[in-house]
């Protein structure tokens, strides 16, 4: 892969390892307890993307791409493309806010979480229908609609203990639920993304 991977997309590529600086991890505990909504984080991964690293695959460098758009009205979040030794591999970023439930009390997915997962299969269905013009036009490398998708909504107190086993089993083999809280485990300390909380 050379200079010209993504070349559409030079400012998005994101320098240094995968391991936020301890005191970005620290501002994003801040903006976290005082956000309102998801807008504070999504200003916060925009400006500083190696708070995202930890949810790209394993290779080389990545980039971050903040809010681009697929079509007229689909707009992921972040996608996250990392270059590895088969090529480019791709992650969907859906954010909603640390304030919703992902579940009501009877245990199926809130309004909102329904709404980002049915946004994840829309831009999954969109890429499938509209391969070449994502790969050529928009300069997204090697993406397919088979990518992995992260939808981060609420926090791990809202959650009703006898939900849990419920809560993770939204998360599939092509998309990730979780908290803002298992969020800032995986950026602040390394962890392996997985189901949980």
């Amino acid at each position: 892969m050379g200079k010209r991977d993504l070349e559409k997309w030079p400012q998005c590529r994101v320098g240094g390892g995968r391991e936020p600086p301890s005191a970005l991890v620290d501002e994003f505990d801040r903006i976290l307890s005082d956000a309102g909504d998801e807008r504070p984080l999504q200003t916060l991964f925009a400006s500083h993307p190696s708070l995202l690293g930890p949810l790209t695959r394993p290779g080389g460098e990545y980039w971050c791409l903040d809010r681009p758009r697929l079509g007229a009205e689909l707009v992921p979040d972040f996608l996250l493309g990392t270059i590895t030794s088969v090529g480019f591999r791709w992650v969907m970023v859906e954010l909603e806010s640390p304030l919703e439930r992902p579940l009501t009390r009877g245990g199926v997915p809130a309004k909102k979480l329904a709404e980002a997962l049915k946004q994840v299969r829309d831009w999954r269905t969109w890429l499938a229908e509209n391969i070449a013009y994502a790969r050529t036009e928009l300069g997204l490398k090697d993406i397919d609609g088979s990518c992995h998708a992260y939808v981060v909504i609420g926090r791990r107190g809202s959650l009703d203990p006898a939900q849990i086993k419920t809560y993770r089993a939204l998360s599939t083999a092509d998309t990730t639920v979780m908290t803002y809280d298992r969020l800032r485990d995986v950026i602040g300390r390394g962890l392996a993304v997985g189901a949980s909380e």
